[in-house]
């Protein structure tokens, strides 16, 4: 059982106020799983509230900032964007009564996850359009923290959490005690991976090549001398190999899961001087999980040129944010992962088919390919798309084929349509 205690610094004529969950803290939340747990409430004077209430909600929050002029002149643009991603509040306080000093009162609560947040932020943002972020409902995001503290630019969050507030005449906080006293308990979500059982799907990337080389005349390759591969490089007599090189690669990832792709090798032409292609190398010279953040605000017309930006009608800085106030500022954020494939090298011999339309004898088949496997590191966060905040991912690969003496190189950057989580 984890305890949160009130926010507030109680004395002694405030009640105790507190929020407990019957979940471990670091439990990570699913859609439609259900939070439990209770507020516990002691006084040391006799109250009647008039409500207890508890609400679980979602808040996704942007704070950029940019900067002109120096030292003393510096002045400062803000730009935020502060939306609910959903709150669903209950009184659990059904009872009207009185409460008494010396008793200690327990309310249960139980909530169940939603799963998207059911609402829109049409006209929100400069492009409404931009395909790096959404505007429409759309599935919850993870739990997500970016920046180097919350309190500072740049910085950008998701979170989530359940809060009470006890809510009684004549009781509060804050300077006028017109705040009502509450406690809050962050929680962590993340989202099902809605491709764990989905098919197998790739991305194919291809690439014509040519290879002129007297190697194609069945001589070993190794034999080939300066001379010969000069001869090669302006005979029109030099045996000539149109062919394509392809890489294929997933577009559905799974968190600390395995994944297959391939290399591919397919004839396009040959000419009739072409008596044998040599084997075929393919080796695996890069491959790199790219992480992408995009995030982004409008700009906050209430705030000074000050560096904390504070709003001049006292509107607190996390109100919620409205229609597009004519300026953005837009950071987009690349993290780059090295992954090791296996094997990181192959060797393929074209094989022996038979000949079309029943002739007798064998050919060299026309295509070739190679697998190879890496895994995606189990701390990979899910990618997801919000509406000021996004995260998406690409593979970056390069491969090296090898033709007798001659060397190609392919590389592409693969985009991934979803990064999921294991479960």
């Amino acid at each position: 059982m984890v305890f949160f205690s009130s926010s507030k610094k109680t004395s002694p004529a405030l009640p105790i106020f507190a929020l407990h969950l019957s979940n471990a803290q670091d439990k990570v939340f699913k859609p439609n799983e259900t939070i439990q747990g209770h507020v516990t409430l002691s006084t040391p004077t006799p109250i009647s509230p008039q409500a207890i209430e508890v609400s679980l909600w979602g808040h996704s929050s942007v704070w950029l900032r940019t900067s002109s002029g120096t030292g003393t002149d510096t002045t400062y643009r803000h730009y935020r964007d502060n939306v609910p991603l959903f709150d669903v509040a209950l009184n659990i306080f059904t009872q009207s009564q009185q409460l008494e000093p010396g008793q200690s009162y327990s309310f249960p609560f139980k909530f169940r996850v939603p799963e998207g947040t059911g609402s829109h932020r049409i006209g929100g943002y400069k492009d409404d359009m931009d395909a790096s972020w959404t505007v429409q409902p759309h599935h919850l995001p993870p739990t997500f923290a970016w920046g180097t503290q919350p309190d500072w630019p740049d910085n950008a969050s998701i979170s989530y959490g359940i809060t009470t507030r006890l809510i009684c005449s004549g009781i509060g906080v804050g300077k006028h005690q017109e705040e009502p006293i509450f406690a809050t308990s962050p929680i962590l979500f993340q989202p099902l991976n809605p491709s764990l059982n989905a098919p197998y799907s790739v991305i194919r990337h291809l690439k014509p090549c040519t290879l002129t080389s007297s190697s194609l005349t069945g001589r070993d390759p190794s034999s080939i001398g300066f001379r010969q591969k000069l001869s090669d490089r302006f005979s029109s007599e030099t045996p000539k190999l149109d062919f394509e090189l392809g890489i294929e690669l997933p577009d559905l990832l799974v968190s600390g899961s395995g994944f297959k792709f391939k290399a591919t090798f397919n004839v396009l032409n040959k000419v009739q001087n072409v008596v044998q292609i040599p084997a075929i190398t393919f080796r695996v010279l890069q491959l790199n999980l790219l992480d992408f953040t995009f995030v982004r605000a409008a700009h906050d017309r209430a705030a000074n040129q000050l560096m904390q930006g504070h709003h001049f009608n006292g509107t607190p800085l996390d109100a919620p944010t409205g229609l597009f106030s004519g300026w953005e500022h837009t950071i987009y954020h690349e993290k780059k992962t090295a992954l090791n494939s296996l094997p990181e090298s192959q060797v393929v011999q074209l094989e022996e088919v038979p000949l079309p339309d029943e002739k007798k004898g064998t050919e060299q088949a026309n295509s070739a390919e190679a697998w190879f496997s890496a895994r995606v590191p189990g701390f990979t966060p899910p990618s997801f798309q919000c509406f000021a905040i996004s995260r998406a991912y690409r593979i970056k690969a390069k491969i090296g084929v090898q033709i007798g003496e001659k060397k190609f190189q392919h590389e592409v950057e693969s985009y991934v349509e979803n990064l999921g989580s294991a479960g």
